[in-house]
């Protein structure tokens, strides 16, 4: 996967294990350690990737008090959690976690909100979350087809209407869902524009792993 990353354009890279219900034992100092005998793997082998510290957080009214703990982690120990939630709810819940995880000083970023079946019947409550302070991350598959159509109708419309502020991977694997990411480049390059391209996949992962602000534009509100 980190060759496959490296030979797709992709220089640095955030490692987002999951973490909900079934692993709230899980050890953010053994993470640490893990992340560090990867990057001296790739060291060994050569490949030219920078590795940083993250999770993909499963959002509950604790998480922010878990941050503030340090028994959670943000990507490379920045203000910025990543977030995900249940592909099926009503929204209320999820935007009562949101708010309490701002009040505890960080800003959630809300992981793939397009696949949720709450968000693809009302995408309004996106108004809701970036007017927050959140900020929504967008799967590469979603832009691509992959997660169905409604999926990809929502993201489309997340980047067009100016709500995205960053595309990932959310790579599984080498062989479905992967880190390949030259494709969804070339795709926002050439639907959008390049400047789209480099935001989405550049300058706004750059600002959040070096902790600093990240200021949206106003949306066209759905």
């Amino acid at each position: 996967m980190a060759r496959m990353a490296v030979e797709s354009g992709v220089t640095a890279l955030a490692v987002t294990p999951h973490c909900n219900m079934r692993y709230r034992n899980f050890h953010v100092p053994s993470l640490v350690h893990r992340i560090g005998r990867f990057r001296e793997m790739l060291y060994q082998f050569q490949i030219p990737l920078k590795l940083y510290t993250g999770m993909e957080i499963m959002g509950s009214y604790d998480t922010g008090e878990r941050l503030r703990e340090g028994t959670l982690a943000t990507l490379n120990g920045s203000r910025y959690p990543l977030v995900e939630f249940h592909f099926t709810g009503n929204g209320q819940e999820e935007t009562e976690i949101l708010d309490s995880i701002l009040r505890f000083g960080y800003r959630p970023i809300v992981a793939h909100p397009e696949r949720y079946l709450y968000v693809q019947e009302d995408p309004e409550l996106l108004n809701t979350w970036l007017e927050m302070g959140c900020l929504l991350q967008i799967n590469r598959g979603s832009l691509l087809g992959r997660f169905g159509q409604r999926a990809s109708v929502v993201a489309h419309a997340m980047v067009d209407r100016g709500f995205a502020a960053v595309v990932a991977s959310d790579a599984h694997s080498h062989i479905q869902r992967t880190p390949w990411m030259a494709d969804v480049w070339e795709m926002l390059a050439g639907d959008f524009s390049p400047s789209t391209a480099r935001r989405l996949l550049e300058e706004h992962p750059r600002r959040i792993l070096l902790d600093q602000e990240i200021h949206m534009e106003s949306p066209d509100w759905f």
